[in-house]
């Protein structure tokens, strides 16, 4: 059998994963805005919105790999509250009722672009505020639009 490197081998691979995992892909792209995406075109706009999901089920994969990797030692031990809030981060950018229909998604974001308040959220916040909305969860999408906003605000 292999050896595994001490790293691998220890939970606190998982942790990492589990905080920079999502916080990674996301953060690199907040520069990009309203701004940006209203100048695209639809199919520029279908690759970003590909790229970006390709990116959360690779990202996914990854990290349900890492949790079969490394299971926790007893079976009362809870992950760490940063596994558990990454999974609960990462479903709020997959919606159960558009699934992956990148066309509704892109003419929803245009949508949330029409509202001149919206141009500076970063298009990751925008997917993740439309995707909480079509799934009913208008409170939690509200909550996100509002702090998104303030945030955009504190840059002008």
């Amino acid at each position: 059998m292999a050896a595994r490197s001490s790293f691998a081998s220890t939970p606190v691979a998982l942790v990492l994963i589990g905080i920079l995992g999502l916080s990674g892909p996301v953060l690199a792209q907040r520069d990009i805005t309203g701004k940006t995406w209203t100048h695209w075109d639809d199919s520029r706009k279908t690759v970003y919105l590909m790229g970006f999901y390709a990116g959360f089920r690779a990202d996914g994969g990854i990290f349900r790999q890492a949790e079969k990797d490394h299971p926790l030692q007893q079976p009362i031990e809870r992950n760490p509250a940063s596994v558990d809030r990454y999974k609960v981060e990462r479903r709020e950018y997959y919606s159960r009722k558009l699934k992956y229909d990148f066309k509704m998604i892109r003419q929803l974001v245009d949508v949330f672009y029409t509202d001149p308040d919206n141009l500076l959220i970063p298009v990751p916040e925008a997917i993740r505020i439309i995707v909480l909305r079509a799934d009913g969860n208008i409170e939690r999408s509200e909550f996100l639009l509002l702090r998104e906003r303030r945030e955009s605000l504190k840059g002008r």
